[in-house]
Formats: C-alpha cells, structure tokens, sequence
C-alpha cells in the first residue's frame, strides 16, 4: 500500500545504493530523500510526518552506530533500519540494544527491505500520534489544574516521575518505582501492577499489600476489572462497592481483601497493550477529576518506560544465552580433545556435571576453560 505521507532518509556512502534504494521506494509510493553522509542528513528540514532512517554502518566521518547515539542524545526520535556489508552478532546486538527496528546485511531482499521500512514507519507513526494523544491529555489534566485551584496540581510530578524511570534500569526497579510514585501522588491502601505476559496478566509489582503473590498472582484477558480494563484499554473507577461489582474478581490468595474503591488505568505503549495499574482503598473514596487524570497521564507515560525496561531485559537475556552457547561449544571442543569423546557425548558429560553440582551449563563450560587455560601455562 503506497505511503503517500511518509518520507524515508537514506544515509549510504554509496551512490548506487542510495540510488536503487529510492527507486525502489519510488515505485511503492514512498517519499526518499538520500544522503552521502550524516552531516548532510543533519543540515537538511525534516518534514513532520512519519519518517524512518535507513542507515549505514560504515560511513566517512562519523559511523551509523556511533550516529544512532549522536541522535539519542539530540532527541531525535527516527526508527531506523542499519544496512551493512559487514556486520557480526556484537555489532547486530548493540544496535537492536539501542532501539534499531531492523539489521539488514547487504545484499538485502527487496521484500525484507520494504518490511522492515514498513515496520520502522508505523513505530514513527505510533509515537506522534502518542505525543498528540499526550499533548491533548496534558492539555485536559493543566485545564482540569486550573479549574481545581485547592488542588494546587503540579505538573513537576510527572517530571519527578519521569526522572526517577530514568535512573532505574532493570525492569523490577521500573516497576516498582511505578508503584512507589502513584502511591505517593494519589491516595490509596494499595497499589498493583500487572504486565501482560502470554495472554495473561501477571501481577509484578506492588505497594502495601500482598508482595507475596508478586510473579504468582494471574488472571486471563476480560477476568475481574482488571481483566476488563486491559481487553477495553479503557480506565474505570468505582467510589463504593467495588467488591460488588460484576466484573470484580475475588481471588482465593487474597480472602481477607475487600475494597470499597477502586481505579484501574491500562499501560499502552505504541498502541499495545503493556499492563495494568491498580489503586485500591477500603473506604469509599470519590476520586477527583485531578486524581483521575493524574492516573491516567501516569499509566500513559510509564507504558512506554515499561516495554523499554522489558526490552531492555530481553535483549540482555539474548546476549547472555549467545555467550552461553559460546562458551559450551569451546568447553565441547576441550572435552573431545582432551577425552576423545564424540561431540554427542561431550555435550551430555556438560549436562551431567551440570546436574550433578547444580550449577549452571555456563558456570561448568566457564571452569572447563579456566582449567584447560591453566593446563596450558603449566605446560
């Protein structure tokens, strides 16, 4: 489907690349402008509509990678697609790490091309049309500030909020600054957040109540108001009798929990689903308009914090299962050499060892190394 209002950048040192790049972009409807280098890119208007990079990683002058980072730190939020005839897994790793949508080798099919720019230019478009969904929320919650004068709602919350995120990398640090921060800033008895996992959602993280059934706490999709909350994408907030609500689910882990109150916000980020957050109190509590749009700001701008964190952890559990493996294949190597034994039966005296002392496949491959290496200083 052509995108008539999209524009797509091409940085590539190469001529003919760039060249044969934007006929192909041409002749599907999509706007490309190219450039030699990074410094054109930058002295050139961007137009404000949906637009991705498609990035080199050899350049004169400054690099794609180390480009990627210069744009980071500038706040120029393009998706990008890297294109390179010599890339490697570390190389691959740290550009996905650092937010790229795509990491093509060259020479690159003209489909997996066009998917990835595809991809990159709904990612674009998701996040202005979050920033305008923002603008008109921030907007609504200063109107609803001003109208409220007793209130005396500080916008600087959601600045405090959105500098402590900031400083907290793994992902249960995120969550539990989330649930720290609307805590302190709405008041309530206790303070949930679960994240969609699978087509479930998992309770991972909580404040003043329960923080034993964190990671064990599930319910599917449309279960309870919170089920609800995440199949609508749609807050709710009940002053009285919560717990009589049809769409309350009372769980057999929490018997003793009966809430008056209740606010449920989803956590979108892109248009996905993220989580849920709730806030809960045994009295009956009429949530103001302010507090409702507070929370609603704050599910809002943490769904995007959270899938990074999230990001953030999957892509490190990637680069340590291929350091993992790595390490295997060389301790394999060593205990055929070393023991004459078929590749089969190395790998299953590494399972063994592995068994046997309960420790990891890594921690087993690791000491087969060390030993081997000071085997060889000896000698």
């Amino acid at each position: 489907m052509p995108e008539w209002n999209a524009a797509v950048f091409v940085i590539d040192d190469d001529a003919s690349v760039r060249d044969s790049v934007k006929t192909l972009l041409k002749s599907v409807g999509i706007r490309a402008d190219v450039f030699g280098s990074t410094e054109e890119f930058l002295k050139t208007k961007r137009p404000e509509i949906p637009s991705c990079l498609i990035l080199d990683v050899k350049l004169p002058g400054v690099g794609g990678l180390e480009f990627q980072g210069q744009m980071e730190r500038a706040g120029i939020r393009l998706p990008i697609v890297f294109i390179t005839a010599h890339g490697d897994v570390p190389m691959t790793l740290r550009a996905l790490k650092a937010g790229a949508v795509e990491f093509l080798a060259k020479p690159f099919q003209k489909d997996e091309l066009l998917a990835a720019i595809h991809k990159a230019l709904e990612r674009d478009r998701a996040r202005r049309d979050e920033q305008a969904e923002f603008r008109a929320l921030q907007s609504q919650v200063e109107k609803f500030a001003s109208r409220e004068r007793e209130v005396n709602f500080d916008i600087s919350l959601l600045n405090r909020m959105a500098s402590r995120l900031s400083a907290a990398d793994p992902l249960h640090e995120v969550l539990n600054e989330v649930v720290e921060f609307v805590s302190e800033v709405v008041p309530c008895d206790s303070c949930f957040l679960y994240l969609l996992e699978n087509d479930e959602l998992v309770l991972r993280a909580t404040r003043n109540s329960h923080p034993e059934a964190i990671n064990r706490l599930k319910m599917k999709m449309g279960q309870g108001i919170t089920g609800w909350v995440a199949e609508h994408r749609e807050p709710v907030a009940v002053a009285q009798g919560a717990y009589e609500d049809p769409r309350f689910q009372m769980f057999n882990e929490l018997p003793e929990d009966r809430f008056e109150a209740f606010v449920s916000v989803p956590l979108v980020s892109g248009g996905r689903l993220v989580g849920v957050i709730n806030l809960q109190n045994r009295a009956v509590h009429e949530y103001t308009q302010r507090e409702l749009s507070l929370v609603a700001t704050i599910g809002f701008l943490v769904g995007a914090e959270v899938d990074r964190a999230r990001l953030e952890s999957e892509n490190l559990l990637l680069s340590d299962k291929l350091e993992t493996r790595k390490l295997v294949e060389r301790a394999k190597g060593i205990l055929q050499r070393e023991l004459k034994l078929a590749e089969e039966e190395a790998f299953l005296a590494l399972q063994r060892e592995s068994r046997q002392r309960r420790k990891s496949m890594k921690e087993i491959a690791e000491a087969i190394l060390l030993s081997d290496e000071l085997r060889r200083r000896v000698k």
